[in-house]
């Protein structure tokens, strides 16, 4: 058992450098299209992993206590990473690293840890400006598989998953199921669903598939728990005078006599009605859930809060859908009779919360209801030859999912690294310019980390970085290395691309970081540090 105890500098600085340095070695062979891969042990199986963000994940602590510190302190960076852009997790491993270690050099020559981190965040929004000077919007679907191939390198996927996001658009609602053959396959219906289903099987009248479906339908939202039949009498009587012939309730439960009233046939032969739930486990997440339903079909939810209940229900407060369907697990609907500027407006709304939120389950939630209001779903199809290959596959194409969205909406860069690799000889001018000994070595630190991915992706490649590079015009960000063909290209006219968001975030995080890390003086260990599995 290790003893508790406290570290000091600069015993703190090597501690912190191994434990970086251990982590980002797990990780940086899987950055490029001719990725190494990581052999994990998790539970009682082996995992052969390519995914930077699962193989951090995994790295539950280190044996070394000191060393721990610093690869949890980069760990929960790769995973936040991982999370919100999907991609750019290796990248941001090595600019972290590159930005310590070369950062411990100049505090050891003399400057203040303070001064040169405040320095790397002052030179940081100039940096990004000068990384996307050259940011072009994708504008044809090719550019978008381009685009996904530089997440995925793999062919099948990126054709797939371009051809759903050219469909639905960036923020459409795309679900990722595992398939039953070997490929990959989509298809896309108008429309949106949410997750709940029929309170009773003998609801779904469509055979093997069971299956309900309502045309022309009317729509009810209520957060009531329906008790006794007695409850649901003023509401059917007030349909059958509005001349509703089908129905979808949505309820928070009903009981087995509830049922009773909905499925007896001198009531279901004049009104087919379908009681279905939200299965929406955050008490928020089921309010806005109603919420939208009922914007997308123009009702009004019935709530309790608001002193309503099923007496009071008028015939305006009913929704529409031109068609509308329910399973055992799902219920969705297309053609809703919703205003639509309020629905724009609503959107737009969400959109702003996801452009503006650094919180990822924030950004998450709206982009899911986003989804739902632009009205239309995608459904792709991940298959394989065993359930760990499917599985793994199927989280790739849902972190590819996120890089496009960002290629959609913030567009590409030049890629494999070149890019920042370009930024260096303006680093390196700019170093010139100042007289302090923090502000030349942010400059001299961020343009040793520039190179630092490209570096790492030609390494993973077979090939000496120093002798490539050194072929390369420094400066342009249009010349680099296609290790696919083996051969010096123009990457933007190769379709070599890097997700302008995505480096992006990479850089954001790494430098602000890194540049925090160097800052740290002092461990305390205890005894029996917590351990998290997640980050």
């Amino acid at each position: 058992m290790p003893l508790p105890k406290i570290i000091h500098q600069t015993q703190t600085q090597r501690a912190l450098k191994r434990g970086i340095s251990t982590l980002t070695q797990a990780v940086a062979p899987t950055l490029g299209p001719l990725p190494r891969r990581s052999v994990t042990q998790n539970l009682d199986k082996l995992e052969l992993l390519d995914d930077g963000g699962v193989i951090a994940r995994r790295i539950i602590a280190l044996p070394e206590q000191d060393d721990d510190v610093g690869a949890m302190l980069l760990r929960q960076v790769l995973w936040r990473m991982h999370l919100q852009a999907g991609d750019g997790v290796v990248t941001t491993a090595v600019l972290y690293e590159q930005i310590y270690k070369e950062g411990l050099r100049f505090i050891a020559a003399g400057a203040d840890p303070m001064r040169l981190r405040g320095r790397l965040q002052d030179l940081l929004p100039r940096l990004i400006e000068r990384l996307t000077a050259e940011t072009r919007l994708l504008s044809s679907k090719e550019e978008l598989e381009a685009a996904a191939f530089s997440v995925c390198y793999d062919e099948e996927m990126a054709r797939i998953l371009s051809e759903a996001l050219y469909t639905i658009g960036p923020q459409g609602q795309v679900d990722v199921r595992e398939g039953h053959g070997r490929g990959m396959e989509y298809n896309y219906v108008a429309g949106c669903y949410w997750k709940g289903g029929a309170q009773s099987k003998e609801m779904l009248r469509g055979g093997h598939r069971q299956v309900a479906e309502l045309h022309d339908a009317s729509i009810l939202v209520t957060d009531m728990e329906i008790e006794e039949p007695a409850e649901l009498a003023p509401l059917m009587q007030l349909a059958l005078r509005c001349g509703i012939k089908q129905l979808l309730l949505i309820v928070a439960s009903i009981s087995e006599k509830g049922l009773s009233v909905v499925l007896d046939k001198r009531i279901s032969d004049k009104i087919r009605t379908v009681v279905a739930t939200i299965d929406e486990f955050h008490p928020g997440d089921l309010h806005q859930a109603q919420a939208d339903i009922c914007l997308l079909t123009g009702g009004r939810p019935i709530l309790l809060k608001a002193g309503d209940s099923l007496e009071t229900v008028a015939a305006g407060d009913f929704g529409g859908a031109r068609w509308l369907w329910v399973d055992e697990s799902n219920f969705g609907f297309a053609s809703g009779k919703g205003d639509p500027p309020a629905i724009r407006e609503q959107a737009r709304r969400l959109r702003e919360i996801y452009r503006s939120t650094e919180d990822d389950d924030t950004r998450a939630r709206a982009l899911n209801r986003l989804g739902k209001l632009n009205g239309g779903l995608a459904t792709v199809y991940v298959g394989g030859i065993a359930k760990d290959e499917i599985r793994q596959r199927k989280e790739l194409a849902e972190r590819t999912i996120r890089a496009l969205r960002g290629a959609a909406a913030g567009g590409v860069i030049p890629g494999g690294g070149a890019a920042l690799a370009a930024c260096r000889d303006w680093l390196l001018a700019e170093a010139d310019c100042f007289d302090d000994l923090e502000s030349r070595a942010a400059c001299l630190i961020l343009a040793q980390a520039a190179e630092a991915p490209m570096r790492q992706l030609l390494a993973n490649a077979g090939y000496d970085p120093s002798e490539i590079m050194a072929q390369l015009t420094l400066g342009d960000s249009k010349g680099g290395f296609d290790v696919m063909k083996r051969a010096f290209v123009d990457v933007a006219a190769a379709g070599i691309f890097d997700v302008a968001q995505v480096q992006v975030e990479a850089l954001r995080r790494a430098v602000s970081s890194a540049a925090l890390a160097l800052t740290i003086d002092v461990l305390v260990l205890h005894r029996e540090p917590e351990t998290m599995t997640e980050p």
